[in-house]
């Protein structure tokens, strides 16, 4: 019998083919795989916690129709040409956990993707086979009663664990206030998060935070608070030391004898992780090599000529099995042939179908209790709001670098162009001065977007993934939150710097500048995030910034003349919102200097005569004289309809990103 306490790591000489071949062992003989009825538990219609304290739970009774087992039916992926399932058949029992196991490229992921509805077809994509939860198939919104934890901890690095339930609970299932804090505070318990509930999770590596086995009981915690009746986990045990991994495993084990179903995948399990095992499924080149209760799994092995060395723990020596090329085929042969001839197990079939969806009892159940999730648009859009703005005041270093940014910007460029005259140099220097504050703002509100944006990328697909709110509140919610750290960076700005090089010293006009800065910072943020949310990567969308912006800056007035942009370029200067800006903040500068000096003993009679003597014959040389009414009410509506559009795309483009599935 094997060894179950055994976790000495075996060695390369244990491996050899020889030492497992089915020739060496007598004729296999098919056992009768027994399965070990689950345990329901006493469950609270609410999902409480209340039953699993103290690492103990309360038995009881559960009524059917809170077991939903999840069954696959020939289950098949392809990419191309290349297969990546196989034809799986099998069910994940209610009350029990199933630990899938099998060596890298096995399957394992993409099999969790695919029982969940997240994997992504069409095309050389292929995904074909039945999944089911319960007696009907398994439909998009039914993926509400299931929980999804991945194998990174997706969750925001300046939350903490209090928060990050908090907010999984009221976005997801718009519960009241008074409700959602005292099942946070039963999922803390719960979870043995209590000691660090106002703690950052941080980034490993990064910054400090949380360490690896409360980040990842806050993952499971911000799925299990939800209540999901199947909860589904990618490699939990990932990163974790020994003693750790098995606390983790334990606590899934008590959450399935509350009577939801568990799987998940692990890699390399030890002897105290084994001991938590219900049942098994083994996977080797995306088939399945076994498929049912840990207890049964070595008189299987026996049966086919496969004993289990007394030096090694079961799913070591599996291990070793499945690695093996020639070996895993003929344990996927011999496991097809089982299936075949041997006895049903409730594993080794999927649940019989309903005759319809009427006659479903899983569909009824499902349908009433999916009406349960799901908030309304005013408490996504507030804890939305209320998230981001908690993060920016806990980001220091981020208010630090952006008011830091600004009033650098400011004093620099305040002291190049200290109290500029009236006079042809001054001018001259206005136009460029103005031109640099328009590149400036345009530019860091474009790229810092990006890199905002790519932060909370992971975080807002796994929230859309688990269905948490609609892309227009996450937009509107982070727009709301950043916009006043956005418009203090502008008026800190315009504050140091307007008065600093001496702009035209009225009130009117400054608080008109301030204005049409602001609008420019908003139009270029909007322009990030649309290009951040389009682009799949930071990369990309860094890449292809520049490209966009180069271009609108040539169209913006000051590099290119009109006349030298037309006919053929002329297109360039209606989309750029530089040129609005610049034209704008030129005129509320010179439309009101009547008079610009010019030093003849410095420059010469000859050319002081050719120069303008006021601001309006400065503008129409540039181009920019026109209507001043007109045509300024002309820049600000395009730059309003560009603030809309951009933020329009934005949404189109979240909408896009949170239809999309793993590949």
């Amino acid at each position: 019998m094997c060894n179950t306490a055994a976790t000495r790591e075996p060695v390369e000489d244990d491996y050899t083919h020889d030492s497992f071949s089915p020739i060496e062992v007598h004729e296999p003989h098919t056992p009768h795989l027994q399965h070990t009825p689950s345990h329901h538990h006493a469950f609270h219609d609410r999902g409480s916690f209340a039953n699993l304290d103290s690492g103990t739970l309360k038995t009881g009774s559960v009524p059917d129709s809170y077991s939903l087992p999840l069954s696959w039916s020939k289950l098949s992926y392809s990419a191309g040409k290349k297969r990546i399932l196989c034809g799986l058949t099998g069910t994940a029992l209610p009350g029990r956990c199933l630990a899938i196991l099998g060596s890298s490229g096995a399957g394992k992921t993409t099999f969790l993707n695919a029982i969940s509805d997240r994997l992504a077809s069409g095309g050389a994509l292929r995904l074909s086979g039945r999944r089911q939860l319960g007696d009907c198939e398994l439909e998009r919104h039914f993926r509400k009663a299931m929980g999804f934890v991945t194998q990174d901890d997706i969750i925001s690095p300046l939350s903490t664990p209090y928060d990050a339930l908090w907010f999984s609970l009221r976005t997801r299932r718009g519960t009241g206030r008074a409700e959602t804090e005292e099942r946070v505070q039963e999922a803390l318990d719960v979870l043995r998060l209590q000691h660090c509930r106002n703690t950052k999770v941080g980034i490993p590596g990064l910054e400090a935070g949380l360490s690896g086995g409360e980040r990842k009981r806050c993952s499971i915690g911000i799925e299990l608070i939800c209540d999901p009746k199947v909860l589904l986990l990618d490699e939990p045990t990932s990163g974790l030391d020994s003693v750790t991994s098995a606390k983790v495993v334990h606590l899934l084990r008590q959450l399935s004898r509350m009577g939801r179903t568990v799987i998940y995948t692990i890699h390399q399990p030890t002897a105290e992780v084994l001991s938590y095992f219900d049942d098994v499924m083994l996977m080797t080149q995306g088939r399945i090599a076994y498929h049912g209760t840990m207890a049964a799994s070595l008189d299987y092995f026996e049966s086919i000529g496969f004993v289990c060395p007394s030096k090694y723990t079961p799913t070591d020596y599996y291990m070793v099995l499945l690695q093996d090329s020639a070996t895993s085929k003929i344990l996927i042969k011999r496991w097809s042939k089982y299936l075949k001839n041997g006895p049903r197990t409730p594993h080794s079939a999927a649940v019989r179908l309903a005759k319809s969806r009427r006659e479903s009892s899983a569909a009824r159940f499902l349908d009433a209790y999916i009406v349960k999730f799901g908030s309304s648009p005013v408490v996504q859009f507030y804890e939305l709001t209320r998230r981001t703005l908690i993060e920016i005041s806990r980001d220091s270093l981020y208010l630090f670098s952006y008011m830091a940014q600004a009033v650098f910007f400011a004093v620099v460029v305040g002291l190049i162009f200290l109290n500029l005259r009236s006079n042809v140099e001054g001018i001259q220097d206005r136009q460029g001065l103005l031109f640099m504050i328009v590149m400036n703002r345009a530019m860091s509100s474009t790229f810092i977007m990006i890199n905002m944006y790519n932060n909370v990328r992971a975080v807002y697909t796994r929230e859309q993934q688990a269905g948490a709110y609609s892309p227009l509140m996450f937009f509107l919610g982070r727009s709301v939150a950043e916009f006043p750290v956005q418009i203090l960076a502008v008026l800190v700005e315009s504050c140091i710097l307007y008065w600093m090089v001496g702009l035209h010293r009225a009130p009117g006009s400054f608080f008109y500048y301030c204005g049409v800065v602001a609008l420019l910072s908003q139009v270029a943020t909007g322009l990030g995030f649309a290009i951040s949310t389009a682009c799949p990567s930071l990369m990309i969308g860094s890449a292809i910034t520049p490209p966009i912006l180069i271009p609108l800056a040539l169209g913006g007035g000051l590099f290119a003349s009109t006349d030298r942009l037309r006919p053929y370029w002329y297109w360039i200067e209606k989309p750029s919102f530089m040129r609005h800006t610049y034209i704008l903040l030129m005129r509320n500068e010179l439309y009101n200097v009547h008079n610009i000096t010019c030093d003849n003993y410095r420059w010469g009679d000859e050319y002081c005569i050719n120069q303008p003597r006021d601001g309006r014959t400065v503008l129409r040389l540039l181009q920019f004289d026109g209507d001043p009414q007109s045509e300024s009410v002309y820049m600000w509506l395009s730059l309003v309809v560009l603030f809309f559009l951009l933020r329009i795309i934005c949404v189109i483009s979240l909408t896009i990103a949170s239809r999309a599935r793993t590949g």
